[in-house]
């Protein structure tokens, strides 16, 4: 667990790297224990990023959120986990770990349904419905925990026995929103919280789409609901397209060739993003 933390805190050095170096070196811990020479011979490292890794070669500060995670009951999954899904981590945009709490099972992929946090009355029925079937055909549904369709689809979801995967842009010691704490807790109890954030970082704007794109990675097919033309929503439908996930709006497969949902010519009114 210590070696997978410290490679994700090194300066500099993305998903995109540390997947260069694990492929190289093997292991995290392999990656530490090398010295410069070695780093300078791994593709797309190049120098600065070389003396990144050599300066930082500390355990100091994944010791510490790894206490902190002990502390708030919180685990680490890693490439190397059969529970972190093939089709999410076979993506090379991957985190190379992620924080979770709850109940991890062997397949936790599913189907995702997000939208507009100020939904309407439909929309809201529409998610619901969506959650419960899937919940009872046992397929996990993905969300993001956030006000409106989200919560709607995920309290759904664990009202009909079925399996809830919460995706955060937080520390899993945090509840954001705040009054989702008792679904937080539900999701713990019979689902899976997730996150690439360690304890203690709270929600930045630019979390968001980060966030999303784990959803989408997680998610077989996607289900947009009242998302508009400012819904963060949309950040996981272009994710999911890029992923090669079928991806519906308002129970409408959108379908381009493309990862990119703003200038695709039958989805123009997604052209605006609100994170």
């Amino acid at each position: 667990m210590i070696y997978w933390i410290w490679l994700g805190k090194v300066p500099g050095i993305g998903v995109n790297a540390q997947r260069a170096l694990l492929d190289y070196f093997g292991s995290p811990r392999a990656v530490y224990e090398a010295d410069i020479s070695c780093y300078r011979n791994v593709r797309d490292i190049g120098e600065k990023r070389a003396i990144a890794l050599e300066e930082s070669k500390s355990l100091e500060k994944a010791e510490r959120i790894a206490e902190n995670c002990g502390r708030c009951g919180i685990s680490l999954m890693t490439l190397e986990d059969d529970f972190y899904p093939e089709i999410a981590k076979s993506l090379p945009d991957m985190p190379t770990h992620l924080y979770y709490k709850g109940i991890p099972v062997r397949d936790s992929t599913g189907v995702a349904i997000v939208g507009a946090r100020r939904c309407t009355h439909e929309g809201k029925e529409q998610a619901v419905r969506m959650a419960e079937q899937f919940a009872e055909k046992g397929i996990p549904v993905i969300s993001g925990m956030a006000k409106g369709i989200d919560s709607y689809a995920q309290t759904a979801c664990l009202l009909a026995g079925g399996y809830t995967v919460g995706v955060l842009g937080n520390g899993l010691d945090i509840c954001y929103p705040s009054e989702h704490r008792l679904l937080m807790q539900r999701i713990e109890e019979s689902g899976m919280l997730l996150s690439e954030y360690e304890p203690g970082v709270r929600l930045r704007k630019m979390y968001f789409p980060r966030r999303n794109r784990i959803i989408a990675a997680w998610s077989r097919e996607i289900h947009l609901i009242d998302a508009g033309s400012k819904s963060g929503s949309l950040i996981t439908g272009e994710a999911g397209i890029r992923y090669g996930r079928k991806v519906f709006r308002d129970g409408v497969e959108i379908v381009t060739d493309h990862g990119d949902l703003t200038s695709c010519n039958s989805c123009k009114t997604l052209a605006e993003k609100d994170l």
